[in-house]
This record gives structure tokens, C-alpha cells and sequence, in this order.
């Protein structure tokens, strides 16, 4: 489960990278005004990632606390 945990964490770090530099394309190409729409996207990937790395955290300290570590 830890292996999948990080992988998500990563994944949905990947996705807000890749949808950030699409945003700054469709800034730099369309405008501010017609790209800006696309900051939505890397915002939303961001707040996954860092749900997923509360999540994992606390998953972690949660069974680490049931091993005794």
C-alpha cells in the first residue's frame, strides 16, 4: 500500500507540472484573459498532491504508532 500511496503522491505531482506549463502556453499564446481559465487545472492537481501527502503521512505515522516504532 506504501508504494501506491507514493505513487499517487507523485502522479498527481506530475499532473500539476504538466497542466502548469500548459497554462503558462495558453497564457503566453491566447492572453491573459482567455488563458487564465487554465490555471484551474494545476491549481486543482496541486490540492490532490497535497491531500495525497497528508494522507500518506498520516498513514505512515498510523502504522508505524501500531508497530511501536
Amino acid at each position: 500500500m506504501r508504494k501506491l500511496n507514493r505513487f499517487m503522491e507523485h502522479f498527481w505531482l506530475a499532473v500539476a507540472i504538466g497542466t502548469g506549463l500548459s497554462a503558462i502556453w495558453a497564457i503566453w499564446h491566447y492572453g491573459w484573459e482567455e488563458g487564465r481559465q487554465w490555471l484551474w487545472f494545476p491549481g486543482i492537481a496541486l490540492g490532490m498532491w497535497g491531500m495525497r501527502r497528508i494522507t500518506r503521512r498520516k498513514l505512515e505515522a498510523m502504522d508505524a504508532r501500531s508497530r511501536g516504532e
